[in-house]
C-alpha cells in the first residue's frame, strides 16, 4: 500500500476511532454527570492533574522521536522499551511518596486513596507505549482505531457501572486503568509482526532519541502547566465542589477538538514528517489542515455556548453553577483547537526545541494572568482571564511559530480561519435567539430545534461561501476525498497533504 492509499486509510481509521471513542466518552460523561457529585468530580479533576503532569515524563519525549526517525533498528527499540518500563516504575514510586503532600497541598484528605490507585497507570502504560507509536507511525490506524475503542468501552462500562453501586471517585479511576490494561497488552501484540522485544538495553542506542525527546518532554511539561494550571489553582483556592464545576464544564468545552482534531492531526504527523523537507507541500498541507480544523470546531463550539442554558438543567439541578463556565470556556475550547495542529507541523520539522520555547514563554503570563483571575473572581474569573489569554496567544502564534516553519504566509493564514468564525459567530446567535423565542416547552424539544436550526444555518452559509470546500471536507469525512488523496500521493498544487 503506497502512502496516497495508507493516508487515506489513516483518515478513515482515524474518524472511526474519534467518532466512536467520542460517542462512548460523552454518553459516560452524560452518566457520571448523574451519578456522582460535584466534590467527587472535583476529586477525579485533582487526581488527573496530578498524574497528568507525572505522564509527561513517562518516555522522556522519545515517542515522537521514533516517529520523526524514519529508520530505526530493533535493538533501538528494545532500548526503548525498557527505558519506558523503568521510568513507568520510578514515576510510580514517585506519585507514591509524595501522596500526602499533595493531599495537604490541596487540603483534601479524601484525595489520598484515588491519587494513589491513579499512580498504577505509570506500572500498566509502558508495556503497549512503545506499540502503539509504532502502528501509528506505518499508518495502521485501523488497528489504533479496534484496540482503543474497545479500551473506550471497557472504560465506559465499568466506570458508569462503578458509579451506578456507589463508589464515587474511585469508578472513574478503576475504568481508566482497566482501560488502559486492555489497550496496553493488545498495542503489545498488535506489533508482534513487525517488531519482537529483545532482552537487550543500551544506553548508547537511546541517546540520539532522548536529545529529540528531552525537548519535547520539556515542551510536554510546559504545555501541562500552561493548560492545568487553572485546575491547580480552583483545587487548592477554592475546594473540591468548585472544581468539580469547572472539571466538567472544561472536559465537555475539550471533547469536540478531542474529536475533531485527530481526524486530521494523528495521520498528518507521520505523512507530514515524511515530506518535511519540501516546504511548499508542507504549508499548503498544514493551512488546508488548519481550515477544516476551523470549520469543524467553530460552529459546534458557537452552538455549545449557545444551547448549554437550557441543555445542563437536563443534567440535574446541582450543574448549574457550571454554566457561565462554559459558555466562556468555548472561546478557549475554539482558540486552543485551531492553534492545536501546529504541534503536527512541529514535529514533522523536528522543531521540538521550538515548541519548549513558546510554551516557556506562554507560562510566564499565564501563571499570574490566571492566579489574578481566580483572586478576583473565583472559578468564573479563571474562565474569563484564560480566554483573554488565549485571544493572546493565538495572535501571537502566527509570528513566533507560523512563519519560522512555513515562512510568511499571513493572507493564506488568516484565509483558513476566518470565514469559519464569522459564519459560526451568526449561526450562534440565531440559536441563542430561538432558545428565547420558542413558547416554553420541555427543555429537551427546545434543545432539539436549536440544535437541528444550527446544523442547517451553518451548513447553508458554508455552501453560499464555499461550496468547493464543503465537498472537500464531506469526503475527509468519509475517509479520503480528492484533496486528501491528491495529498498523500504527492501532487503539486492545492491537492496536499491533509
Amino acid at each position: 500500500m503506497d502512502l496516497r492509499q495508507k493516508t487515506i486509510s489513516g483518515v478513515k481509521w482515524s474518524s472511526l476511532l474519534s467518532l466512536g471513542a467520542a460517542g462512548l466518552q460523552f454518553a459516560t460523561m452524560i452518566a457520571l454527570a448523574r451519578l456522582l457529585t460535584p466534590a467527587e468530580y472535583g476529586l477525579v479533576g485533582m487526581t488527573t492533574m496530578v498524574v497528568g503532569f507525572a505522564v509527561t515524563f513517562a518516555d522522556f519525549g522519545v515517542s515522537n522521536a521514533v516517529i520523526h526517525r524514519q529508520e530505526v533498528s530493533g535493538e533501538e527499540l528494545s532500548s526503548l522499551f525498557w527505558l519506558n518500563v523503568l521510568v513507568g516504575g520510578v514515576l510510580f514510586a514517585l506519585v507514591s511518596g509524595v501522596n500526602s503532600l499533595i493531599t495537604a497541598f490541596f487540603r483534601e484528605p479524601l484525595l489520598a486513596g484515588p491519587l494513589f490507585l491513579s499512580g498504577f497507570v505509570f506500572v500498566l502504560a509502558p508495556w503497549g507505549q512503545l506499540s502503539q507509536t509504532l502502528l501509528q507511525k506505518e499508518l495502521r490506524f485501523r488497528r489504533l482505531a479496534v484496540i482503543q475503542l474497545l479500551g473506550a468501552a471497557v472504560n465506559a462500562v465499568l466506570s458508569v457501572s462503578l458509579a451506578f453501586c456507589g463508589k464515587g471517585a474511585y469508578s472513574i479511576i478503576i475504568g481508566q486503568l482497566a482501560a488502559t490494561a486492555v489497550q496496553s497488552i493488545l498495542f503489545y501484540f498488535g506489533t508482534r509482526g513487525t517488531w519482537r522485544l529483545q532482552w537487550f538495553c543500551s544506553p548508547s542506542r537511546v541517546g540520539s532519541f532522548l536529545s529529540f525527546g528531552l525537548y519535547q518532554m520539556g515542551e510536554r511539561m510546559m504545555n501541562f502547566l500552561n493548560s492545568n494550571f487553572d485546575y491547580m489553582l480552583i483545587g487548592s483556592l477554592l475546594g473540591a465542589k468548585e472544581l468539580g464545576y469547572y472539571t466538567l464544564a472544561y472536559n465537555l468545552v475539550l471533547k469536540p477538538s478531542q474529536v475533531i482534531n485527530p481526524i486530521l492531526t494523528r495521520v498528518a504527523f507521520p505523512v507530514l514528517a515524511r515530506v518535511q523537507h519540501e516546504s511548499s507541500r508542507l504549508r499548503h498541507g498544514y493551512l488546508k489542515m488548519l481550515r477544516y480544523v476551523a470549520s469543524l470546531n467553530a460552529p459546534v463550539m458557537a452552538g455549545l455556548a449557545a444551547t448549554v442554558p437550557l441543555a445542563f438543567p437536563l443534567l440535574g439541578t446541582q450543574w448549574l453553577p457550571a454554566v457561565p463556565l462554559v459558555q466562556i470556556l468555548c472561546v478557549v475550547g475554539l482558540l486552543r483547537a485551531i492553534c492545536n495542529p501546529v504541534g503536527a507541523l512541529l514535529m514533522a520539522k523536528g522543531r521540538a526545541d521550538l515548541g519548549f520555547r513558546w510554551n516557556a514563554s506562554l507560562m510566564v503570563t499565564q501563571i499570574p494572568g490566571l492566579y489574578l483571575g481566580a483572586r478576583w473572581g473565583g472559578s468564573v474569573g479563571v474562565a474569563v482571564a484564560f480566554a483573554v489569554l488565549m485571544v493572546c496567544y493565538a495572535a501571537a502564534m502566527y509570528p513566533a511559530l507560523i512563519v519560522q516553519l512555513l515562512g510568511p504566509c499571513r493572507r493564506e493564514y488568516v484565509a483558513s480561519i476566518v470565514p469559519s468564525l464569522w459564519q459560526s459567530a451568526l449561526m450562534g446567535l440565531g440559536v441563542f435567539l430561538v432558545g428565547y423565542a420558542l413558547p416554553p416547552f420541555s427543555n429537551a424539544l427546545v434543545l432539539g430545534v436549536q440544535v437541528a436550526l444550527g446544523v442547517v444555518v451553518y451548513l447553508a452559509l458554508v455552501y453560499l461561501v464555499d461550496r468547493a470546500m464543503l465537498d472537500e471536507l464531506r469526503g475527509i469525512l468519509r475517509g479520503g476525498g480528492k484533496t486528501l488523496a491528491g495529498a498523500a500521493s504527492g501532487a503539486e498544487g492545492d491537492c496536499t497533504l491533509p
